[in-house]
């Protein structure tokens, strides 16, 4: 009889633990878009419930594993999608750890190619996986759970001897009720001056500045098209680039567009209760920080 008791006692606990884990990690239909402290790189990860897509995947698989870690329930092991914007190291260099420690749904991506063991890595393990390839063009759209993500660019399809990978980067729209995010990759001028020549409406609430922040991107013309209240820079401390530039802080500061770093405030969390209500910023979102207390650490 005592082991009965003692065995219905542990499967309660194990019940509470798990709906606990449930309310803390995945939440009651809310939104979260996260830019991943990644260090030098790009990684974004969008989550709705237990659905999840992430872009790019920062330089390396540790700090990429480590980061999505903090956010995905470690009871959900897939990821529905992942958008590779270009084929760089510092967007691409996690992807293939992300690959062998969750089941990927599908891969958004261009053709082009690049001759390094970060990329050739990532197209094999994808091979191997069956892992379905959609090529991303102007108007294909990703929606799950009242969130729309379409793809604003490239126009058309990308060759896998893409010169400037940095101007053939996957640009992305994301609207949710009444908020939106754009999500640039590394565009350039360039690949800017091309979207506002086809007359895209780009304008958002919050802006993922190009090329974390360089003098290259984030034309005078594009930030106006776009307008955002927000700004994000993905960005590694004290990098070797000097990014972010000071004359694209400038021109940031001058239309009064408040500005995010995560090589000042880490993960940048900005949560969505309902499409009616305006996402905001979260500030202590970090389940770590929610089981610490738990804990009493």
């Amino acid at each position: 009889m005592k082991n009965r008791i003692h065995l219905f006692a542990i499967l309660i606990l194990i019940a509470v633990f798990l709906y606990l884990s449930y309310q803390v990690f995945v939440g009651v239909g809310r939104l979260q878009i996260i830019f991943l402290n990644v260090g030098q790189g790009d990684s974004i990860l969008i989550q709705k419930g237990t659905k999840q897509i992430l872009i790019d995947g920062g330089p390396n698989g540790k700090t990429e594993l480590a980061e999505l870690g903090k956010h995905i329930p470690y009871f959900d092991r897939e990821i529905e999608a992942v958008i590779v914007t270009h084929p760089d190291r510092d967007h691409i260099g996690g992807l293939s750890d992300v690959a062998r420690n969750y089941k990927i749904g599908k891969v958004v991506e261009t053709k082009a190619e690049k001759d390094t063991a970060a990329f050739g890595e990532w197209r094999e393990i994808i091979a191997y996986d069956g892992v379905e390839t959609v090529e991303a063009v102007r108007g294909d759209e990703i929606n799950f759970g009242g969130v729309k993500i379409r793809i604003l660019f490239p126009f058309g399809s990308v060759g896998a001897a893409a010169g400037d990978a940095n101007n053939s980067s996957v640009v992305a729209r994301l609207d949710y009720g009444g908020n939106s995010f754009l999500f640039t990759g590394d565009l350039e001028t360039a690949g800017e001056g091309q979207i506002l020549k086809s007359g895209e409406n780009i304008n958002v609430d919050v802006l993922k500045i190009g090329h974390h922040g360089s003098k290259s991107s984030s034309s005078e013309e594009f930030l106006d098209a776009a307008s955002p209240e927000e700004a994000v820079i993905s960005v590694g401390v004290k990098n070797s680039y000097g990014h972010p530039h000071a004359e694209t802080l400038s021109k940031l500061e001058t239309r009064n567009i408040k500005v995010h770093r995560t090589d000042e405030d880490s993960d940048i969390i900005y949560e969505c209760k309902n499409p009616e209500s305006k996402c905001a910023r979260a500030q202590d979102l970090t389940k770590v920080k929610f089981w610490a207390k738990l804990w009493g650490k």
